[in-house]
């Protein structure tokens, strides 16, 4: 089995998310302690998304807690939609259009002024934001081999 894993910390988002699927998803893990849900995809299928608040793409080399196929449920990581052989993996186009309706309210939320909030929290924010973007275009130019273009 080859897959990717697509990562939703925030429950809400994920059960917007479910609910936009309905049958259309595949296999869902969840972690019963800390609310993450993970959504499995083909390898490389989300690579060209655009970016998502709160929302990453976890591939080969990343780490992501598979449980027994009979844990249903539980504190920690269990399959909150069970997982088939014939069919875990979700239609990437289809999760990536309810990942986009799901978290359209954050990116406002993310783009809206940060009111009552000390300059400096803001600019720590943005800054976060900057390296999240690079480091999501540094993933993509290492899956597809670009070469980089710093130094």
């Amino acid at each position: 089995m080859h897959w990717d894993a697509v990562r939703v910390p925030d429950p809400a988002v994920a059960d917007a998310v479910l609910d936009r699927l309905g049958r259309e998803t595949g296999s869902v893990i969840a972690d019963g302690r800390t609310g993450v849900a993970y959504w499995l995809v083909r390898p490389q299928a989300a690579d060209s998304w655009p970016a998502m608040p709160r929302v990453s793409v976890l591939a080969r080399d990343d780490f992501v807690a598979v449980p027994p196929i009979w844990m249903l449920q539980g504190t920690g990581p269990h399959w909150r939609v069970p997982f088939l052989a014939d069919s875990y993996l979700t239609p990437p186009d289809h999760l990536c259009a309810a990942l986009l309706a799901a978290t359209a309210h954050l990116q406002e939320e993310d783009d809206a002024p940060l009111v009552g909030l000390a300059a400096e929290r803001q600019a720590w924010r943005e800054q976060g934001q900057r390296i999240r973007s690079r480091l999501r275009e540094v993933n993509r130019r290492s899956i597809t081999r670009e070469s980089r273009p710093w130094g």
